[in-house]
């Protein structure tokens, strides 16, 4: 731990920051001009005191308790469907993830009023179940932070649509900030998943730490609220990076015996992580992004002879609609998702 730690006010709840860079504390990590700061920074005192108020402090068991709102017959396999275009016909799946970016704008209105239009937008065929992906880029996760009150508005017309399950927004944990932005965006994912389950959907608590304390406050808090039955987690970015992967997979596989009853899991990713993650969870569910992506840019998929995944470029018509190469290549990402969960 940084010496620095040692005499800060707030290290039961931090935990303390270990780093390889020579740092006296978190603070080192300052940008020392409060009058530019946009983060949660006690030097930039009257934006600390707002975001604190904003939040109703870093704790997160003061987070308004709710009735329980499992998500139901969501598969093990579910592809993303970024869109619907380069194909003539609905996609006939029992399951898409779409992005919940799409579902909401920045006045606080809902980009899709019926069932039929979302189908017609993504491409997807009549009772598909829905799932909605809230990790993402910066900016449109903050737009969902900044409907503010309306957010509650947003969540009762997605609960009207049928959506099975979303996942909350991903704020960002950084290495080179001060601590206090970490545990800032831990309780706002805490609060985001709180008022989707509250507003009657099920809901996917997004997983995002960067230390063995922060894991270790999100299985006291999980062990204690029955009402998270799925927690989620992204590959895609910080954690694929190979020298935090496994500190990541080890936590994760910690947090499930922690919390002393079944979750499931919602992976974004890390399909390679499968095998080592279903041994601590009840249920696993992959979300797919390549299967879809790979397709649209005239790309096969397959299993090489050394076991992984590739891509090989499909020649096509000029125009050609995907739906063939986009149900072979979720075939395969099925089949091989399938293989890792059941030990294959």
């Amino acid at each position: 731990m940084a010496l620095g730690c040692a005499a800060c006010i707030d290290r039961e709840l931090c935990g303390g920051v270990r780093k390889k860079q020579d740092s006296y504390w978190c603070f080192d990590d300052c940008c020392g001009d409060p009058t530019t700061c946009d983060g949660m920074c006690p030097r930039n005192e009257a934006g600390f005191i707002e975001r604190m108020r904003e939040i109703n402090g870093l704790e997160l068991d003061n987070l308004p308790r709710t009735q329980p709102c499992p998500a139901t017959g969501i598969p093990s396999y579910v592809p993303y469907i970024y869109h619907g275009n380069r194909r003539a016909l609905p996609l006939d799946i029992p399951a898409v993830a779409l992005p919940l970016r799409r579902f909401y704008r920045s006045d606080g209105s809902v980009a899709f009023t019926s069932r039929a239009h979302i189908e017609a937008t993504f491409g997807i065929a009549p009772g598909t179940r829905i799932v909605l992906i809230g990790s993402g880029r910066d900016k449109p996760i903050e737009a969902w932070w900044g409907l503010s009150d309306q957010r509650r508005t947003v969540i009762a017309a997605l609960r009207a649509l049928g959506i099975s399950l979303i996942t909350g927004p991903n704020y960002s944990i950084f290495t080179d900030e001060v601590r206090y932005n970490d545990m800032y965006n831990m309780k706002r994912i805490g609060t985001a998943w709180q008022e989707i389950v509250a507003g009657g959907v099920p809901g996917a608590y997004h997983l995002n730490a960067r230390t063995p304390q922060d894991y270790r406050r999100l299985a006291r808090f999980i062990g204690e609220r029955e009402e998270v039955s799925e927690v989620a987690f992204e590959f895609k970015t910080g954690a694929s990076w190979r020298k935090r992967r496994l500190f990541h997979l080890a936590e994760l596989a910690q947090l499930a015996g922690r919390v002393g009853r079944p979750l499931n899991l919602i992976m974004v990713g890390g399909i390679t992580a499968l095998p080592m993650l279903a041994a601590a969870y009840a249920k696993i569910t992959y979300i797919d992004t390549s299967a879809f992506m790979g397709a649209v840019h005239r790309q096969r998929i397959y299993v090489a002879n050394d076991g992984k995944m590739r891509k090989v470029s499909e020649l096509t018509l000029t125009g050609q609609p995907v739906d063939g190469l986009v149900a072979d290549n979720i075939a395969t990402m099925r089949a091989r998702v399938d293989g890792f969960l059941n030990g294959a």
